[in-house]
């Protein structure tokens, strides 16, 4: 049997994961500043005190939205190498399944504006974990400046994904994988 507090972080769960696809949702018919919290409850079919419980105001909802789904991402990304790098095929690589799945939220990256600074979270977070990763995982080599090799790959890989979302996934996500497992050759870092 469920506790209550069980039953409450299920219900906590279920009511902003409704408030953020009511935000979803709105943002194909209208611009994110143009967006209320009227807007958001009305669609999700909640009253405004429920929103003010979980959130104080609209960018805070977003806010939480952006992390998790970059999150995700990031996760989905660096998964593969659990294994070694040197193991890793492009079968191993879901970064561009969990963008497929999740297209919903990602067709909103066609334009830079419709999530105010998704894509900079994106890159600021993929760095930070990309070159954890790399220093776990290597003894650099110190003629590559990690820095800038980070900087590169992650701009790359945001790139890559831009472009697969604008296209409208023009490519299959094991297409993309085989690309991307072939454009990181991580492998130049080794000693």
């Amino acid at each position: 049997m469920l506790s209550d507090e069980n039953r409450e972080d299920r219900r906590v769960r279920r009511t902003k994961r409704m408030l953020k696809r009511a935000f979803i949702d709105i943002l194909y018919e209208k611009e994110y500043k143009d967006i209320s919290v009227t807007d958001i409850v009305e669609r999700a079919d909640y009253n405004r005190s429920t929103f003010y419980f979980h959130y104080k105001y609209k960018e805070e909802l977003v806010e939480e939205l952006n992390e998790s789904m970059v999150k995700g991402l990031i996760t989905s990304f660096f998964d593969c190498f659990q294994k070694g790098v040197e193991n890793v095929t492009s079968k191993d690589i879901i970064i561009f399944d969990h963008i497929y799945k999740k297209k919903d939220f990602y067709n909103l990256w066609k334009t830079s504006e419709a999530i105010p600074n998704i894509q900079e979270m994106f890159i600021d977070q993929f760095s930070v974990a990309f070159k954890k990763e790399l220093l776990n995982m290597y003894n650099i080599n110190s003629e590559v400046n990690i820095d800038l090799y980070v900087t590169y790959h992650a701009q790359g890989v945001l790139g890559l994904i831009l472009d697969w979302i604008k296209t409208d996934y023009a490519h299959s996500s094991t297409y993309m994988s085989k690309q991307l497992l072939n454009l990181l050759n991580i492998n130049q870092l080794k000693n």
